[in-house]
């Protein structure tokens, strides 16, 4: 009987190869280069310190860099993003070592002082929107970093650029995900791309130090050998490389984590069955049957080597925490603030209340919340961003009911595939939700969260808005997309974050 794996490789059709694409090769070139030229405007006009928690995050490169040794958080006099799992903050603080070494050493001159708050918020108008606090933060990160050498200066900058490079990786990553699951179709890799690339918020943050571009890049990758192995069957190789990547994904970011069930899960369906048995009508029974007929010996080697890679890569970060702290995942950071699991269970009222505040912020902070999410767009840009939002969604409704009527088959390595995705996403939106809820209203309530999990946002876009067009329509549809996220990411800039600079430095 034909295996699963023979089935997904044969109903599969495959298209050129992704680099023989004019989509790869001159495409994708561009919207990359527009995205480093986007990408070194934020840095420039963005002081030191101008992005969520930045300052904290360059405090714990500076701290390896001078030190050589990872910080013990509450020991070490570090920021409080010390915690952090360390592979970003490693190759940051090398990167860092190498401008210091190479920068002056003169000393600073002089600079204006900052203004207070108020003072700041009588020269830029102020949304309703963000508190007045959120600007005091902003001022007491750049007053900071105003303490820093020039050496130090010349770090910083540095691991920006390596952050922006990391950023142009994820685009990459992104390009050839949806490229492998629809080779036929690569403007739909080309969308979701130009979609990434010049999305405001995706370049202000990765313009940035910070650790969220390098969990894309991670997760990205750990989703691409993912499909690989749906595709082309578990191979010693491709497993091995994906237990590098998970364990990769857990020295970069919790959040990375979400890939590891959906990677045990892939790797199951790829390693395949025995037999196909006949269904029974009961759902209970056809599991057991399901699970029965899988090729168990195949199966445990193929995991056991998954997991096996990643325990060694990875695994020591655990173990270290729970030597030092008592626990392998550490969030010390508001403690006081932390709510208990069943807070929603014995005050229920309260869950409308948050989610009223923490989704509209997540969304904007998403599309556009710049410096300390305190420089924002008029409230009617949301709105006019919500409800361009709502078209890939009607179009996704369709296209299911396509497949409902048998009008768009898909392969079995797509359907697979597509479904990894949602997985990857839904496991994210669960984490940051919770993050939110439990964790920290305010800090938790960012759209950057979402950032791993944009190749399957781009996938979901891009199929909706594909089935709103007409066929001839179809192939052109990155260049409108790519035209109106640069236009939508030049507006920001110089009509926002450009004018908000300039009235903070007087």
């Amino acid at each position: 009987m034909e295996t699963e794996r023979e089935t997904a490789t044969a109903d599969n059709v495959r298209g050129p190869d992704w680099r023989s694409s004019g989509w790869t090769r001159v495409f994708l070139p561009i919207v990359i280069g527009l995205y480093l030229a986007l990408s070194a405007a934020y840095t420039h006009y963005l002081p030191p310190s101008q992005a969520p928690d930045e300052h904290a995050h360059f405090e714990y490169v500076l701290f390896l860099a001078h030190e050589g040794r990872l910080p013990r958080f509450g020991v070490d006099e570090v920021g409080y993003e010390s915690y952090q799992a360390p592979l970003y903050y490693t190759l940051s603080a090398a990167v860092c070592k190498l401008a210091m070494s190479a920068a002056s050493a003169a000393p600073r001159e002089p600079r204006a002082p900052l203004p207070e708050a108020r003072e700041l918020l009588a020269r830029f108008p102020r949304s309703s929107l963000v508190p007045e606090e959120q600007f005091a933060l902003s001022l007491g990160a750049m007053a900071w970093a105003r303490n820093l050498s020039e050496a130090e200066l010349a770090g910083w900058r540095a691991v920006r650029w390596f952050t922006i490079l990391l950023g142009a990786l994820g685009v990459f990553l992104a390009y050839r995900i949806l490229f492998l699951l629809f080779p036929t179709r690569p403007w739909l890799a080309a969308m979701g791309a130009a979609g990434i690339a010049l999305q405001p918020m995706y370049i202000h943050i990765s313009s940035a130090v910070g650790n969220d571009p390098p969990t894309v890049v991670v997760l990205g990758g750990a989703t691409l050998l993912i499909l690989l192995i749906l595709q082309d069957g578990p191979a010693p190789g491709r497993l091995a490389l994906l237990g590098l990547m998970l364990g990769l994904g857990m020295l970069t970011k919790d959040s990375a984590n979400v890939a590891l069930p959906v990677a045990l899960l892939a790797v199951t369906l790829a390693v395949g069955k025995r037999h196909t048995p006949e269904p029974t009508g009961s759902y209970i029974l056809d599991l057991g049957r399901w699970f029965g007929a899988l090729k168990w010996r195949e199966l445990l080697r193929s995991l056991g080597l998954v997991l096996g890679v990643a325990a060694l890569v990875g695994g020591w970060w655990y173990v270290r925490n729970t030597l030092l702290y008592g626990g392998p995942l550490h969030y010390p950071v508001n403690v006081d603030k932390q709510m208990p699991w069943d807070f929603y269970l014995m005050y229920p009222e309260w869950l409308p209340r948050v989610l009223k505040i923490s989704l509209p912020m997540t969304f904007r902070n998403f599309w556009a919340g710049f410096g300390w999410t305190n420089v924002v767009l008029p409230l009617w840009w949301y709105w006019l961003i919500f409800g361009l939002g709502l078209l890939p969604v009607i179009g996704l409704a369709m296209g299911v009911a396509d497949r409902v009527r048998g009008r768009e088959p898909y392969s079995l390595f797509q359907t697979r595939g597509m479904w990894m995705l949602i997985l990857i996403l839904a496991l994210l939106a669960l984490a940051v939700t919770g993050h939110a809820m439990f964790i920290g209203l305010g800090g938790g309530s960012q759209g950057r969260y979402y950032f791993p999990a944009l190749p399957s946002i781009a996938l979901l876009a891009a199929l909706g808005l594909e089935r709103l067009l007409p066929a001839r329509a179809r192939p052109k549809s990155p260049y409108a997309v790519g035209g109106l996220m640069l236009a939508f990411n030049l507006y920001c800039l110089f009509g926002w974050v450009i004018p908000y600079y300039h009235a903070l430095m007087g």
